[in-house]
């Protein structure tokens, strides 16, 4: 079954056409309809405020432009955060719960923007109950995800990944599978003879597994070199959480990896 209905974070950044872009490949290699969401900043965050209807409007043009040229069915949501009392987190969240995915972009550290919250990558996956595709603000990538990566370390995090993204594998040429064990050890990973390749084996798909026991190297770094090496398109983990202070954030592995990515990556909690 494909992904028939995927949500676009839509906004005037220049990471934006990079976003929009794999949203839509990703859409017509899914056959699905592709929703962009634009947020109207509240006016605390903007100088002029007049100036943002008219901001939103050349958003959704663009949008429509982009989506009529490659044949989609499309939609376009536009909320007024001042009005509906939604910032962009909560907004995309919300409305990710009737769409099958949601693409957003890595945050760029170098060009802050008040309108945007810099944890809104790590607000959506964990927020958002849908697997989430983000996209690296820099550099120029293959959105037709045929070289794939998947980090297995097992527990409902990574099983959840794997459902999530088996419409994408489904599509792949190359599945690299890692199974990995981090410097702690890993009880789960040693107390069953289960093999999670057996099982997506059932699914023809073309698989390569690997187990790896880390060393020095931090499970995000292994994970980033592999992508380097294996020329992978699309990473698939899935994101465990931790309380730091009353507040939910991503583990470890997902913080480093929406910081340092260097592919588009697809996070499910």
């Amino acid at each position: 079954m494909n992904l028939k209905d995927t949500l676009v974070h839509i906004d005037n950044r220049p990471t934006c056409d990079s976003r929009l872009g794999a949203a839509i490949q990703l859409a017509m290699q899914q056959q699905s309809q592709l929703t962009g969401l634009y947020v109207i900043p509240h006016p605390h965050f903007v100088a002029h405020q007049r100036n943002s209807q008219e901001l939103a409007d050349k958003a959704r043009q663009h949008f429509e432009q982009a989506t009529t040229a490659a044949g989609l069915d499309s939609e376009w949501i536009c909320i007024d955060s001042h009005k509906s009392g939604l910032n962009v987190p909560n907004a995309l969240n919300l409305h990710a719960h009737y769409r099958d995915l949601l693409v957003v972009s890595q945050t760029d550290e170098e060009a802050p923007d008040r309108t945007i919250p810099d944890n809104l990558p790590e607000k959506a996956v964990l927020g958002s109950g849908r697997p989430v595709l983000i996209v690296p603000y820099a550099g120029t990538f293959n959105h037709d995800y045929k070289r794939i990566l998947l980090a297995w370390r097992g527990g409902p995090e990574s099983a959840r990944a794997l459902h999530d993204a088996m419409p994408i594998l489904r599509k792949g040429e190359q599945v690299k599978v890692i199974s990995v064990q981090g410097r702690g050890g890993d009880v789960a990973y040693q107390s069953h003879e289960a093999d999670i390749c057996k099982h997506m084996a059932r699914y023809q798909l073309p698989l390569a597994c690997e187990k790896r026991l880390i060393g020095d190297l931090s499970i995000g770094d292994m994970l980033l070199n592999r992508c380097a090496e294996l020329g992978t398109d699309l990473l698939i983990m899935g994101a465990t959480s931790q309380s730091r202070r009353g507040y939910q954030t991503l583990g470890e592995t997902g913080q480093h990896l929406l910081k340092y990515m260097t592919a588009p990556v697809l996070m499910s909690h």
